[in-house]
């Protein structure tokens, strides 16, 4: 098979799921950014793994961003679970912060390291 037509076959497997632009990018990408050429098979299962993780764009997106050669659905599962507990983190109460409440028998749930007025965010 040709070059051109292989593209073409991998570009119409690739666009129903990601759109053209998108499909275009993962092309390049693992063709000029990794050096790895996607081939057909590999095109085909890539598109069911982007179809499985429910949000086919994010995926394919969050694979150029991490410079990623492929993506599974679990990666991109564990990923957004992994940002969304960092995200939550910032607002979960410490050790320290319980122990200051329980001793003082204030709330001080929403100051900054101690000091009254200092507010975390």
């Amino acid at each position: 098979m040709a070059k051109d037509t292989v593209s073409q076959e991998i570009m119409d497997i690739l666009s129903p799921v990601l759109g053209e632009e998108l499909a275009a990018a993962i092309i390049e990408h693992r063709k000029r950014t990794l050096k790895k050429p996607l081939t057909v098979y590999a095109a085909r299962m890539q598109a069911r793994e982007y179809l499985l993780t429910g949000d086919p764009v994010g995926a394919a997106e969050m694979q150029i961003f991490r410079g990623w050669q492929a993506i599974k659905c679990d990666w991109y599962l564990k990923e957004k679970a992994r940002e969304a507990g960092s995200i939550n983190s910032s607002t979960r109460r410490t050790t320290v912060d319980a122990a200051r409440d329980f001793l003082s028998g204030e709330d001080h749930r929403w100051d900054a390291f101690g000091f009254p007025g200092i507010r975390r965010h």
